[in-house]
């Protein structure tokens, strides 16, 4: 759904391969993806909760989306991820990383980085 609403994306399948990417560790596509420019859509907030992938989002630069409901269908994720496509895009475009940002059908917000620092 997203590709067909003009989204240039690229999958962890697609990018290492099927039976690979259950192998490449969190902390390794967060970074390869943010050195990219990429933009990370995520299916779970614990990249902001979970202190290494935190600190991966942290010193990476990376933006991060991330669907605030980890168990819907994909649908219904392409779904979310359509209805704040504008407010996406230009954060995305105009706010630098490090961020995450929780993703729902009612509104966007920013999470605070685990980085055990406190």
């Amino acid at each position: 759904m997203l590709r067909q609403a003009g989204w240039d994306l690229v999958t962890m399948d697609e990018r290492y391969g099927v039976t690979a990417s259950q192998s490449v560790s969190d902390e390794d596509w967060i970074a390869e993806a943010a050195s990219r420019g990429e933009v990370l859509l995520c299916k779970d907030l614990a990249i902001a909760r979970n202190q290494l992938e935190a600190e991966a989002v942290f010193r990476a630069d990376a933006r991060v989306f991330a669907l605030a409901n980890a168990n819907i269908t994909g649908i219904a994720a392409a779904e979310c991820f359509l209805a704040h496509e504008v407010t996406i895009w230009s954060m995305a475009r105009r706010v630098p990383g490090p961020y995450v940002v929780s993703v729902s059908t009612g509104r966007l917000r920013r999470c605070r980085l685990n980085l055990g620092r406190d």
